[in-house]
């Protein structure tokens, strides 16, 4: 996901929290949550060291440290829950808006069966690293894909909409 599809992500989640929470929108936490889902994971980083540890060869799989698993998601998604005094299915469908596109909008996928298999498993398999595509080559191959412009699109979209009505905007 870009850092744009990121926030917009990052605003709607904290729209769906505050109204579960019967609380009104405010566009302090709303910033913030755009602010922190623009934020890299840190298997980023971790995926990112190990190809520089390795010469700088191979694409970085960011998405294959446990952070990206159903497991944690649940796990985490209970805390967040418990913290926020909202329903855990609510949660738990706002981390699957973070797997989801993870798994769809690149070739690695992440590990939905982890830890009883290892292996990612995208949901869209498509192999974007072909012919040793790496860094913008990449990204230019990345964002051509219809798939992927409709689930940016569609968020940016849902997030404007969701600033306008809370501006009035929209009755």
């Amino acid at each position: 996901m870009t850092v744009m599809a990121r926030a917009a992500a990052g605003v709607v989640a904290a729209y769906v929290i505050q109204q579960a929470a019967h609380q009104p929108f405010h566009r302090g936490p709303a910033g913030l949550a755009a602010l922190l889902s623009g934020l890299p994971d840190p298997d980023l980083l971790r995926g990112w060291w190990r190809r520089r540890q390795a010469g700088g060869e191979g694409h970085n799989p960011h998405h294959a440290l446990w952070t990206h698993t159903p497991l944690f998601s649940g796990i985490w998604s209970l805390l967040r829950a418990r913290t926020f005094h909202v329903p855990v299915a609510l949660v738990l469908g706002l981390a699957l808006k973070h797997l989801l596109p993870n798994s769809a909008g690149n070739d690695d996928g992440i590990r939905w069966l982890w830890p009883q298999r290892r292996r990612p498993h995208p949901l869209w398999p498509r192999d974007l690293h072909a012919a040793g595509a790496r860094r913008l080559a990449f990204h230019q191959r990345d964002y051509r894909q219809r798939l992927f412009l409709v689930l940016e699109f569609s968020l940016l979209l849902l997030a404007m909409a969701i600033v306008a009505h809370v501006q009035g905007s929209i009755p």
